[in-house]
């Protein structure tokens, strides 16, 4: 099974599952640098993510003010907490934007730093181009998550303890960033295959290719080996 995505910046992620069952949602991460004001997750999805991002962090987003490029901006308390920063989302052609701020920064500050990040829509998922007081972080790279089901698995949008599905944590690499010899990892269908060291708390395993590197993690640590199994027949491919 495959699926496409669209990362903030604008680079295209095909990720082919070929025992999945389901590949549902996918949402794409990064982070942007504020002049003066630190740094910004951001994170886009479409209505159920947004919803479900929501739902985790107890808050509404019951507020609303039109940006300068004419789409709206709704937000609200993190939590429904006074001493929280902004949750807030924009809607983009079906998907949403979204994310929260830190405490000490108000609406004003935000809409400011997105009038200078340039929004497009597409199928795929919104594209952003930061500019001005804005810029992608140097320390976080443009990284994609995508839920695979297996056979044997719940539909749901957590894999579950001991369910056989896990969550795929993609990150984009520097295009030839992969050296054969220095990785310890196996040869597979997509790079390089490899598992956490005993020493890590959750167990899970990785897939370096060219362009990316990707984490299977799964749901408990019994199901490591079906995880391990499954990813020996991933590819992550960049896309245009």
């Amino acid at each position: 099974m495959q699926t496409t995505h669209r990362l903030l910046n604008g680079d295209g992620v095909r990720v082919d599952v070929p025992d999945a069952t389901a590949l549902p949602g996918g949402t794409a991460l990064a982070v942007l640098a504020l002049d003066g004001a630190g740094q910004l997750e951001v994170t886009s999805g479409t209505e159920p993510d947004l919803a479900f991002y929501l739902q985790v962090t107890g808050t509404a987003l019951d507020r609303e003010v039109a940006l300068r490029a004419g789409r709206v901006l709704r937000y609200g308390r993190l939590g429904g907490d006074p001493q929280q920063g902004l949750g807030w989302s924009v809607e983009v052609s079906g998907h949403h934007v979204y994310g929260s701020t830190v405490p000490t920064m108000d609406v004003e500050a935000l809409t400011g730093y997105l009038a200078d990040v340039d929004v497009q829509a597409d199928p795929l998922g919104p594209v952003l181009t930061p500019a001005g007081r804005t810029s992608w972080s140097p320390y976080r790279t443009q990284t994609l998550a995508q839920v695979v089901e297996l056979a044997g698995a719940e539909p749901s949008e957590d894999p579950g303890t001991g369910r056989p599905g896990y969550l795929l944590d993609i990150r984009r690499a520097r295009t030839g960033q992969l050296q054969p010899g220095r990785s310890s990892g196996a040869p597979v269908r997509g790079g390089l295959l490899s598992r956490a060291s005993g020493e890590e708390r959750h167990p899970y395993a990785v897939l370096e290719s060219g362009d990316f590197v990707t984490y299977g993690m799964p749901g408990s640590e019994d199901v490591l080996d079906a995880v391990v199994t499954s990813m020996a027949q991933v590819a992550v491919e960049l896309v245009r």
